[in-house]
Formats: structure tokens, sequence, C-alpha cells
């Protein structure tokens, strides 16, 4: 079994050199068979040269960097996502941030569930055990209520943080579902057509903590609005379908 880790980088310097050595340090101890995707999305300072020159040290190193293109702009998280899990290799996928927010502790929970049979599993800040940390009280709400009001009250999903992007899942089910964001918004949308066609969604406990080093492209305005979209469009073609 091989697990590929994507990590979306975006002007991470700072954060680049320990999130690399926080993945392999935690997989070498586990004795994994794994790899490491992470992705340069677009950066303008050192984080390319930092993960290519990783590459040179590991052979499990596998960067990947993104180019802006005419007419692209705003956040392209999705996008850098969808591209570093189409090159990855391994069964299993986990995505986790390159700004150091994840507990890496998490990592082995995940493949846990995974073993026992989930398709998708989720670091969940909202469930028994887990914790939104030091994310700021507006963002946490309106994460939160997103998953109590839209996600349960539409589509009856039982987990707590299909906002977090923090998850594992099978690398055969993401290539089944036609995930179409490209910002923040790739998160829910890809929970809520994994719960859409039936697949075993499952959470485990991760805390959460905020970034040190570096500025966050997260902007809790167009946050919610990308966030409300997803739901809405996904809800008026479930019920199409439905008639």
């Amino acid at each position: 079994m091989k697990v590929s880790f994507v990590i979306p980088f975006h002007n991470e310097e700072k954060n680049a050199r320990p999130m690399l050595e926080r993945v392999i340090k935690f997989t070498q101890a586990e004795d994994w068979n794994f790899e490491i995707i992470p992705v340069d999305d677009r950066s303008s300072d050192k984080t390319g040269k930092i993960l290519n020159d990783f590459a040179k040290k590991y052979k499990f190193i596998h960067p990947i960097h993104r180019e802006k293109h005419d007419g692209e702009v705003g956040n392209t998280m999705g996008k850098t996502l969808k591209e570093g899990t189409r090159k990855a290799k391994g069964r299993y996928i986990i995505w986790t941030m390159g700004d150091l927010s994840d507990n890496p502790k998490t990592y082995k929970e995940i493949v846990k569930k995974l073993d026992d049979g989930y398709d998708l599993v989720f670091g969940s800040r909202y469930m028994k055990d887990g914790s939104s940390g030091d994310l700021g009280f507006i963002k946490a709400l309106l994460t939160k209520l997103g998953v109590l009001v839209l996600a349960r009250g539409l589509f009856g999903i039982k987990v707590h943080d299909i906002t977090n992007a923090f998850r594992g899942f099978r690398k055969d089910i993401f290539e089944r579902l036609n995930i179409e964001a490209n910002g923040f918004d790739i998160s829910p949308e890809f929970a809520l057509k994994a719960h859409k066609a039936g697949l075993k969604l499952g959470e485990v406990p991760t805390n959460y903590k905020a970034r040190v080093d570096g500025i966050s492209n997260f902007k809790i305005s167009k946050m919610a609005l990308s966030y409300l979209w997803v739901f809405l469009k996904i809800f008026t073609n479930l019920t199409k379908t439905k008639k």
C-alpha cells in the first residue's frame, strides 16, 4: 500500500522546509511506502527552489511547479490539489496543507480508516476530541454552520467538517468524480459529490493550528460565497435528477 501526500504551497518559503521535514519524519518512523507531491502554486519567493532542493536529496519527492496562466486570478488551491492528485501514484491520497496547520498524528488515523473500507476520510475539527484551535472565530463559525445547516440539512451528510481540505481518500474514487472547483470550494464539492455517489465517508478528530509564518490567501467573504454556490448548485442538480 502506497500513500501519496499532496501538499499545496504558495509563497511558503518559511514553511516549505519544516513541512516536508515533518512529513518525512512521520512516514519514515511509521515505515510507510510513500511519496510526496509538493505543488508550487505560482510562488514568487524561494518556495520552488526549496522543493527542488528536497527532490534532489529524496527520490520520493516529486514537485510540480504551476505557472500562472492568462486570465487566472484569485485562489487556485483546487487546481493545485487536482494537479497533484493526478500525478500521485499511491492507492491512498492525503491532502495536507503547506502552512503547517494540520496535525501529522492524524495521518495514521486517516489511513486506518481507509484500511477499514472508507472511501473518503476527513480530518475533523468539530467532532468529539477535535479542535479548531486558534482558528479565527468567524472562520470557524462559518465553516461549522456550513456543515450543520447546509451539508446536514440539505444532503444528510453525517460527518462534521467537509470544508476542511485536510483529508485522505482512495485515488480511484477521486478519478470517478467530476470535481470542477478550482479554489477553496474544492473541499465541500468533493465531499458532496462523494456522498451523492454513495461512497463511504468517515472522519477522525484533528487539531488545527493557524499559520505562524507567511500570509494566508483565505478571504472569508469569497469563501462564504463560493461554498454557498457549491451547495446550491449540487442540491439543484440533485433535485432535478429526482424528478
